[in-house]
């Protein structure tokens, strides 16, 4: 009895031992694996002698750390894992058919999300957040792995810098603010080039406006003190060219300046210029 009793327990100890291992991940070194990509590198098939891979795998990281995936087909599937080599996980993501999709997060050393991306068909899509401890500190809008969207940096909770883009160009007015949530500069883009008229702002009040094309100053700059115009000046191609003032505070010209090609000239050689 007491034999029959000591053989059913080492069958249930011999089955436990053969269900623990089979539920731990073979490791294998990446090195080792053929990998095959598609023509953008977005979608990875994995083999190992010729054989596609099936199953839960640990995969160490050449400095330190390692990855946890589940493969079917040769396909990493299913919610994935990255650690450090202290064993702390770093990251968590998803993968459909090889490719990512859905929520990738990475956390610091006290377990909170500072990098927060959505991905679809392997290329992020969405909404991505950085944080700094419990703080958002910039956040991104993509299309197809490129910036499509507004962009925004915070301090303290409060925007500092917002950006539209468009295919990963600025495109839009792009603004920044002070610490107290003034607007402090406003910029004109179109194709990630200064087109339109940039201010520059001081406590909230007017400080200068220069007109942009192409990334050149073209048309007319002026700057203001108090709020009134003191001075302004004309340009093209990026050159001082055209005439220019100085206001006095009520507004009256105090003198008249002259350029050509950004080179100061008198008034007459000017106006012998203009014929």
């Amino acid at each position: 009895m007491k034999n029959s009793f000591k053989l059913t327990i080492f069958f249930v100890l011999m089955l436990c031992a053969q269900t623990l291992l089979a539920q731990l991940p073979e490791e294998i070194q990446w090195k080792h694996l053929q990998k095959n990509y598609n023509i953008d590198s977005s979608e990875l098939v994995l083999s190992l002698n010729n054989k596609l891979l099936q199953g839960q795998y640990k995969i160490p990281f050449d400095e330190g750390g390692f990855a946890l995936y589940n493969i079917k087909k040769g396909f990493i599937t299913g919610e994935a894992f990255w650690y450090s080599q202290g064993g702390r996980m770093e990251c968590k993501l998803y993968y459909k058919n090889g490719v990512r999709n859905g929520l990738k997060e990475n956390y610091d050393n006290q377990g909170k999300v500072w990098l927060h991306q959505v991905y679809k068909d392997g290329k992020k899509n969405g909404a991505s957040e950085m944080f700094s401890g419990d703080k958002l500190v910039n956040k991104s809008e993509y299309k197809t792995d490129k910036k499509h969207g507004i962009s925004q940096t915070f301090s303290n909770g409060q925007v500092t810098t917002e950006t539209y883009y468009e295919n990963d160009l600025k495109n839009g007015t792009s603004k920044n603010y002070s610490l107290d949530g003034k607007l402090a500069t406003e910029i004109s883009y179109k194709n990630d080039k200064r087109n339109g008229i940039y201010r520059v702002y001081n406590d909230g009040q007017i400080m200068t406006e220069i007109s942009y094309k192409d990334d050149l100053q073209n048309g007319l700059s002026t700057t203001y003190t108090l709020g009134k115009k003191s001075m302004d000046a004309e340009f093209v191609n990026g050159k001082r060219h055209g005439v220019g003032h100085m206001y006095k505070p009520d507004g009256a010209v105090l003198f008249t300046n002259y350029y050509l090609e950004g080179e100061k000239v008198s008034e007459a050689i000017y106006k012998k210029a203009q014929k």
